[in-house]
């Protein structure tokens, strides 16, 4: 019997203009092979599957400054934060969608009474960007 490991695409969306992510999604998948075959497979599934993923708001917790430099004032926005944090935030930035992607795998797991479905504390994950310019929705592969 093959071991499948519970392995996640995640997608921050982007405004091209300003670098600002106002939307995260994430889809869990059951996937079998070498780690090398696995983040493959997410990376080919990333291409399309970010269309049928259930986005979210940018958690409000987070928040990002803008100053005004004539001025030097600062104001905040929450639920926004810059595509170049991404890295920095890290795995807590997606764990409502992590949340809903434990709730939609639960209800769907082909063996009922085996347990929970859990992300695992350390998942295989693909992060992708997704550009948003003038509402036109492009996906940045490579």
């Amino acid at each position: 019997m093959v071991k499948s490991e519970l392995c996640i695409n995640l997608w921050y969306c982007f405004d091209k203009e300003s670098g600002f992510v106002d939307a995260i999604a994430g889809r869990g998948y059951f996937l079998s092979g070498t780690d090398d075959q696995k983040t493959a497979m997410l990376k080919a599934l990333a291409a399309s599957d970010y269309l049928n993923a259930q986005w979210q708001p940018v958690p409000e917790r987070y928040q990002s400054k803008l100053v005004n430099t004539p001025t030097n004032e600062t104001t905040s926005f929450s639920g926004v934060i810059h595509a170049t944090d991404i890295d920095m935030l890290g795995m807590d930035l997606f764990e409502e969608v992590f949340k809903q992607i434990e709730s939609v795998n639960q209800a769907y797991a082909p063996i009922k009474n085996t347990g929970t479905v859990k992300v695992p504390d350390e998942p295989l994950y693909v992060i992708t960007p997704v550009e948003n310019s003038k509402g036109i929705i492009k996906i940045i592969t490579g």
